[in-house]
């Protein structure tokens, strides 16, 4: 877990949280919920962190993440979890 990758415990949990809430953004299920309620599903009560951390991690915020998958753009984000 932290070992593997040198995260702290805290970044680790951050990360599968940000990887769970892209899962939900690129699921066909899921493509009626709103940024926030995919956030706030993975424990991301503050809306502008979880939009922060999201594009420090991926490079893209999660709205434009979401519009360039469904437009296949991207790719679906492999199962990290």
């Amino acid at each position: 877990m932290c070992e593997d990758g040198g995260l702290s415990l805290e970044k680790w949990i951050i990360r599968r949280r940000l990887e769970g809430a892209r899962n939900d953004l690129a699921a066909s299920g899921h493509s009626h919920r709103t940024i926030d309620a995919v956030a706030r599903n993975w424990g991301f009560t503050n809306p502008a962190f979880f939009s922060r951390r999201f594009r420090q991690t991926y490079g893209t915020t999660p709205s434009q993440w979401r519009r360039l998958f469904q437009q296949g753009q991207l790719l679906a984000p492999q199962d990290d979890l």
